[in-house]
C-alpha cells in the first residue's frame, strides 16, 4: 500500500460534492470550454509550484481559456483544471491540513500565511483529531467552520485520505473556499469505495515518451514491462530482466558511487516474445543514444530467469541492436552482459557473437558470474 495524490478536480468534487463548480479537461473528454465569465486555470498533475512554473493563470476571461489549455498541452501535459474567479485578498488567505498518524489525525493550521506559510512557520497551530468529539475545540479555537472539519473528517476516512493539504483557505461569511486543494490517499482504497478510482490518480512528473511507450505496450501483453527514466542524460542505461535482480543491479550502482550516471530503471520479465523485446529495448536504446553523456554503456543483465526464454529474449534485444549499431559504435557505447535462465548458453552465445562482429562487445556474463559483474565492468568502463 502506498499515497498516491488524486488530482484536483477530484479532490475538490469529493470534499465540497455537487457545489463544486470547477470543470476538468481530460485528453479522453469531450470537454466544452466555458464561453462567460472570468475563471482560474491549471495545470491537474500533481505539478508542485505551478505559479512558478507558469502552470496556473488567474483572473482570466473564458475567451483567453483555450490558449493557455493549448499552451500547457505544448509543454506535455493533458489535465487542466478551471474554476471560477473567487475575488480575494492576500491577507484573507489560511493554511489547513490534515495528515492521519499513529495518533489519529493531526490538523495544522495557521490564519497568516497561505501560499508563504513556508516564510512563517511560527503562525502554523497543531492539533490532534484523537476523536470526533475533538471537532468542536479546534473549531472554537481555529474558526474553521464546524461542519467544514466534520466534513472533512467524514472524507477522510470514507475515501482513504491519508493526507489533505488546502492552501490557500478562504473564509468569508462563514463559507469556506478551497482555493487549492492537494489530497494524497491510501491507493488500496481504490478496491473499496466508487467515489474514486485510478483514472483519478496523477503523477507529479511528466511521462518521457519512452515511458508512454512501454507503458501502452505493457498494456497488450501480460509480461512485465516497465520503464522510468531516471537522467536522460546518464552514461549507464540498463536492459534489465526480473524485479529482485534488477534492484540489486541499480543498487549496485548506487552503492559505488554512479548513481548520478544511471539513465533508466525498469525491467523486462514474466516471458516476454522476441517482438515484445525487441519494442522495449527499441526505447531504452533510442534514450540513450540521445544521452548527451561523454560516454555511455549498456547494462544487459537480470538474476537466473525461472521461465523468461534467454534465446528469445535475447533475440529481441539483437534486433533492436541491430538498427543501432553503427550509432553505438561512433558514440563509442559498450555493452555488458551478465544474465542466466532457459536457453542460456545459446542466448549468451548469440548475444556474443552479435557484439563482437559490431564491435560493441564489453563483456558477457552468464550465471556462473555474479549478478553485479556487467554493471561493475560498466562502470569501469565509463569512468576511464
Amino acid at each position: 500500500m502506498s499515497r498516491v495524490k488524486l488530482s484536483e478536480y477530484r479532490a475538490k468534487k469529493i470534499l465540497l460534492g455537487d457545489s463544486y463548480a470547477g470543470l476538468s479537461i481530460r485528453p479522453e473528454g469531450d470537454d466544452v470550454m466555458p464561453t462567460s465569465g472570468t475563471w482560474v486555470a491549471k495545470v491537474d498533475q500533481g505539478v508542485k509550484k505551478r505559479f512558478k512554473q507558469g502552470l496556473i493563470v488567474v483572473d482570466k476571461p473564458a475567451a483567453e481559456l483555450a490558449a493557455s489549455v493549448e499552451s500547457w498541452k505544448g509543454r506535455g501535459f493533458t489535465q487542466f483544471i478551471l474554476e471560477p474567479f473567487f475575488p480575494h485578498s492576500p491577507q484573507e488567505e489560511q493554511y489547513f491540513s490534515m495528515e492521519r498518524v499513529r495518533e489519529g489525525i493531526r490538523v495544522l493550521h495557521a490564519k497568516d500565511g497561505g501560499v508563504d506559510i513556508e516564510a512563517h512557520p511560527e503562525m502554523v497551530k497543531q492539533y490532534l483529531i484523537a476523536s470526533t468529539t475533538d471537532i468542536s475545540m479546534i473549531a472554537s479555537t481555529s474558526q474553521i467552520p464546524q461542519a467544514f472539519l466534520e466534513r472533512c473528517l467524514e472524507m477522510f476516512d470514507k475515501n482513504f485520505f491519508a493526507f489533505l493539504e488546502i492552501n490557500p483557505l478562504v473564509i468569508k461569511n462563514g463559507e469556506v473556499h478551497l482555493l487549492d486543494a492537494a489530497v494524497l490517499v491510501d491507493d488500496a482504497g481504490a478496491f473499496f469505495t466508487d467515489t474514486w478510482n485510478n483514472a483519478d490518480l496523477v503523477e507529479s512528473k511528466l511521462k518521457h515518451p519512452a515511458e508512454a511507450q512501454v507503458e501502452a505496450l505493457a498494456a497488450t501483453t501480460p509480461a512485465s514491462l516497465k520503464l522510468s527514466i531516471i537522467n536522460p542524460d546518464g552514461a549507464l542505461f540498463f536492459l534489465l530482466s526480473g524485479g529482485g535482480g534488477s534492484i540489486v543491479i541499480a543498487d549496485e550502482a548506487q552503492l559505488l558511487g554512479a548513481g548520478a550516471l544511471i539513465g533508466n530503471y525498469g525491467e523486462y520479465s514474466g516471458g516476454p516474445t522476441r517482438q515484445e523485446t525487441y519494442l522495449y529495448a527499441k526505447e531504452v536504446l533510442g534514450v540513450m543514444l540521445a544521452s548527451k553523456a561523454k560516454k555511455k554503456a549498456l547494462i544487459i543483465a537480470g538474476g537466473i530467469a525461472n521461465f523468461t526464454d534467454m534465446k528469445s529474449t535475447f533475440s529481441g534485444i539483437i534486433d533492436a541492436l541491430r538498427e543501432v549499431a553503427p550509432d553505438m559504435r561512433a558514440a563509442g557505447i559498450k555493452v555488458f552482459v551478465r544474465r542466466g535462465g532457459p536457453n542460456e548458453t545459446v542466448g549468451l552465445a548469440i548475444m556474443r557473437e552479435f557484439l563482437t562482429k559490431e564491435n560493441l562487445l564489453g563483456a558477457v556474463d552468464g550465471s556462473d558470474a555474479i549478478i553485479t559483474k556487467a554493471v561493475d565492468d560498466a562502470i569501469t568502463f565509463v569512468r576511464v
